[in-house]
């Protein structure tokens, strides 16, 4: 513990504001519930600003906002999704209503844009779970339709998916200096803020600013082990991962096909 206090400390001497835009809750495929997220993040962090992006649903980002207003906590919550388009996940940053998905990068990407979002790449080229691939994303930078691009790129992802994408993740932006973020992509509460986007300022709307002006940095954060969170842990959420994905593309066919 005292080396992530130091390092949070020299962080904080920095005057950078500390973010955490990766978060899936119980509302999700996570773990933990609203009220335990909002709680931890107050309590055991130095976060600033967190993102709760539930896949294909903005419900508990609403509920973390409203929940973490209410009791008065330091830090700001934005609403936030990881959308699942038919070519690999994508958050959707700084939105208000939900993102359909299973649609194409370029719907996504314009239907985010059309809400005043911002689009950050997770985990990309992860061959790990559904990640945009390199083609994909060289695609979607030579458009250059005014409504179609990405504002951001996740160069540290701090789960297993990471291992594979940040190293290839930072060799891509080298070429296209998009912002870069650092996500936890946290299914289970103790790894909250273990990875962070360091950010001019403290409000969610200087980290907007950031964004937007590419001027974010992407850091590790605390670390978090295996046997801090337990097996059965583990093996519980990829259960539910995998049930909550069935449910939700039955769900959508009979929506859009049915």
């Amino acid at each position: 513990m005292p080396e992530t206090t130091d390092k949070r400390r020299s962080l904080r001497e920095t005057e950078y504001g500390l973010a955490d835009v990766h978060i899936h809750s119980s509302v999700g495929d996570g773990m933990a519930d609203i009220s335990e997220i909002v709680s931890f993040v107050e309590e055991k962090t130095n976060l600033d600003v967190i993102a709760i992006t539930d896949h294909n649903e903005i419900k508990g980002s609403y509920q973390a906002r409203e929940l973490a207003s209410k009791r008065g906590y330091r830090f700001e919550v934005i609403i936030g999704t990881e959308v699942t388009t038919i070519e690999g996940h994508l958050l959707g940053l700084f939105i208000e209503s939900p993102i359909p998905y299973l649609q194409s990068l370029e719907n996504t990407i314009e239907a985010i844009h059309k809400q005043g979002g911002l689009c950050i790449v997770p985990h990309p080229m992860s061959w790990l779970t559904q990640s945009v691939s390199k083609q994909n994303l060289e695609r979607i930078m030579a458009i250059g339709d005014p409504g179609v691009y990405l504002d951001g790129v996740e160069t540290i992802n701090a789960t297993i998916v990471g291992r594979i994408s940040n190293k290839r993740a930072r060799k891509f932006n080298k070429k296209y200096r998009l912002a870069e973020t650092g996500g936890s992509d946290a299914h289970f509460l103790k790894a909250v803020g273990s990875a962070i986007t360091l950010f001019p300022g403290r409000t969610a709307e200087e980290l907007r600013r950031s964004l937007s002006e590419r001027t974010t940095q992407a850091r590790n954060g605390i670390k978090v082990k295996t046997s801090d969170i337990g097996f059965l842990q583990i093996i519980r959420q990829q259960r539910r991962s995998k049930g909550l994905s069935l449910h939700g593309m039955l769900g959508n066919i009979r929506e859009n096909f049915l």
